[in-house]
């Protein structure tokens, strides 16, 4: 490696290693995935300052504190209220072939599908309802006719998000409204 021309292409070749690196689990996921449908609560309008998209919130990000995992309801004393804690949400199929929240667990499942989130430590353990989950799933790209066209239906009609799936990896691909 004494040799000056080889530096150059090192240098270089460290942030494109790093951006394929980073690529890698969205595009096996949307390649190898499995597909499943999440219903999704209103749609929001798109924003004009960060263009054609959708911002979206799913059913499956409220959850109810009884399908936590005890283990994980143990590390809220110890925790700020308002961190956000790593899971796996086991998923189940509905029998109208939607997937909902099975359990919330901080071991990876062995089988089945499962999605990787971030848990938000509840303020009031003991009051709470439900407990928030973020997946990075909420926003939609689109076409500005098409972006227009969804918040315009989506606001009258149920949508449910088409997402592919795997290892705990999620991707959206496609959202239907009825």
């Amino acid at each position: 490696m004494s040799n000056p021309s080889f530096r150059p292409l090192i240098v270089f070749s460290i942030p494109v290693l790093i951006l394929l690196i980073l690529a890698f689990p969205p595009v096996w996921t949307t390649m190898t995935g499995d597909v499943i449908k999440i219903k999704t609560a209103p749609v929001d309008p798109t924003d004009l300052f960060r263009g054609s998209y959708v911002a979206l919130k799913y059913e499956i990000e409220s959850v109810k504190p009884s399908q936590v995992d005890d283990s994980i309801k143990t590390e809220f004393n110890t925790r700020n209220m308002g961190d956000y804690k790593k899971v796996y949400v086991r998923l189940k199929q509905n029998a109208d072939g939607l997937y909902a929240v099975d359990y919330v667990t901080k071991e990876k499942p062995g089988e089945g599908v499962y999605l990787k989130g971030e848990l938000e430590v509840p303020y009031d353990l003991q009051n709470a309802k439900t407990i928030q989950i973020r997946y990075g799933l909420d926003n939609y790209f689109a076409s500005e006719e098409k972006a227009k066209e969804m918040e315009k239906e989506a606001l009258a009609n149920p949508s449910v998000a088409v997402v592919k799936v795997r290892n705990g990896h999620v991707v959206l691909t496609d959202i239907i409204i009825d």
